[in-house]
């Protein structure tokens, strides 16, 4: 038997929602502020320069979406063997965890670098936008090196319940990117680039920190000797449920460029509107997402212990509260819609097609956090495949819907976001549907992979 170097003990910190979410929140808050300060830089620039950085944004998200929500695998893997008492597999799961998303950010970022110029003229960006486009891939593909080392740091912080660590460290993040971003754009003269730049040097430095709070303050020991034979023996659980989990997220990113090259047809103007309308909404999303990961915690320590009736309270009570607050959030935005829109605009043509698009986000706001609730929920506990083939079926189905649409009534962007609207409210009933089955009952990953003799 090879002896293991000494981490501290694998436990959770709180069994406590809101002292989980509190601190998850106000983490993921942080990063969707630091979102609209960019975009007011943006906006500084010119109405063209945010229209454009936000029809690109799709080809980011297939990082800040995909990757992380991978990560999140390491969080419930590592989450239901510490609930079930099977310590010994919690440091290989995350030295695969990673090991694979270090992998996914440095592939992506070769791709974005390269590609850049050829994945502006694809989407249809022509002559300024294209030229704004390809700088903007081009500095920004570096951030997703950091970022697949920061995920599988942060997913160790997770599993244990410091989340307020995560918090701390987001205000760094935050701190850095805005005062960066402002002295490189206003001080320097640097532009898109300098906007930019300010979002890599400050993950960069979070990716230090996060590195050392593991290490150093939790105590968590990476060992070398046998550590992939240790690997492979939670591959299986971590792909099953982790390319579940990623494959949704890549296919929305990868709907949205589709859709994305159809509204920048439309011109600046809508371009603009779709824009600065659906960055508040992040807030509301962060909520919802919020909710999802500190339930997901706790959800899956107690499929580890088999606590099915707390797994099911703990579910209804987050979704009441995600519907709730995307609704009163939705409306607000909607009633101040005067006011938020011309925090980044003063053109009334922008401001007339983005009052109508956040009224629609009012009517399907709560469905959306229902799937963003229930689809963590469903893969956390084991039932990964039923959320992953739903969130594919619809949204790869619902293209051929709006394209058929949009070719006999020529959507608008409004007439986009009510197509959105109706595939959110349907696919909300579905997951609720599937939750109330109880078929999730018997899927977690201890169950289906009791202890080898001898294993403590």
């Amino acid at each position: 038997m090879i002896a293991r170097p000494a981490m501290s003990q694998p436990t959770l910190r709180t069994e406590r929602l809101l002292p989980l979410v509190g601190p998850i929140f106000l983490q993921q808050a942080t990063q969707s502020v630091v979102m609209l300060a960019d975009f007011w830089f943006f906006s500084r620039l010119s109405d063209a320069v945010a229209a454009t950085v936000g029809q690109l944004l799709p080809i980011v998200w297939i990082g800040t979406f995909v990757i992380p929500v991978f990560a999140g695998t390491g969080v419930s893997v590592a989450s239901q063997f510490m609930g079930a008492g099977r310590l010994e597999k919690v440091v290989p799961t995350y030295l695969m965890n990673l090991a694979l998303t270090t992998a996914m950010g440095a592939a992506l970022a070769a791709v974005v670098f390269f590609f850049a110029p050829a994945i502006c003229g694809w989407m249809g960006l022509h002559a300024s936008l294209h030229a704004i486009g390809a700088a903007y891939l081009g500095t920004i593909s570096v951030y997703f090196v950091f970022l697949g080392v920061l995920v599988a740091y942060n997913a160790v912080l997770s599993s244990r319940g410091m989340t307020h660590w995560l918090m701390y460290q987001a205000f760094l993040i935050a701190t850095l990117n805005v005062v960066l971003a402002a002295w490189f754009l206003f001080g320097f003269g640097w532009g898109l680039r300098g906007v930019v730049a300010a979002s890599v040097v400050s993950v960069a430095v979070g990716t230090v920190v996060a590195v050392w709070l593991v290490h150093a303050r939790l105590g968590v020991r990476f060992h070398r000797r046998g550590a992939w034979r240790d690997m492979r023996g939670v591959l299986r659980p971590m792909l099953r449920i982790g390319l579940a989990n990623a494959l949704e997220p890549f296919s929305y990113s990868v709907q949205q460029i589709i859709l994305s090259t159809m509204i920048i047809a439309l011109g600046v103007d809508a371009m603009a509107a779709n824009t600065y309308a659906a960055r508040p909404q992040m807030m509301q999303i962060t909520f919802s997402v919020s909710l999802a990961l500190g339930a997901q915690i706790l959800m899956a320590h107690w499929m580890g212990a088999q606590r099915i009736a707390d797994v099911n309270r703990l579910f209804w009570r987050a979704l009441r509260r995600g519907m709730l607050v995307a609704f009163g959030y939705a409306l607000t935005l909607w009633l101040a819609s005067d006011f938020v829109l011309g925090l980044f605009t003063h053109d009334p043509a922008v401001h007339a097609l983005g009052r109508k698009l956040l009224l629609i986000a009012v009517c399907y706001e709560p469905a959306r956090a229902v799937n963003i609730i229930g689809g963590f929920a469903l893969k956390t506990v084991g039932d990964a495949r039923f959320p992953m083939v739903l969130g594919v079926v619809f949204i790869w189905g619902i293209l051929p819907v709006v394209f058929a649409i949009d070719r006999v009534w020529h959507l608008t962007v409004a007439g986009f976001w009510m197509c959105f609207a109706a595939d959110e409210i349907i696919r909300a009933g579905i997951n609720l549907w599937r939750w109330r089955t109880g078929r999730w009952q018997h899927m977690g990953i201890v169950a289906e992979a009791p202890a080898a003799p001898g294993e403590a």
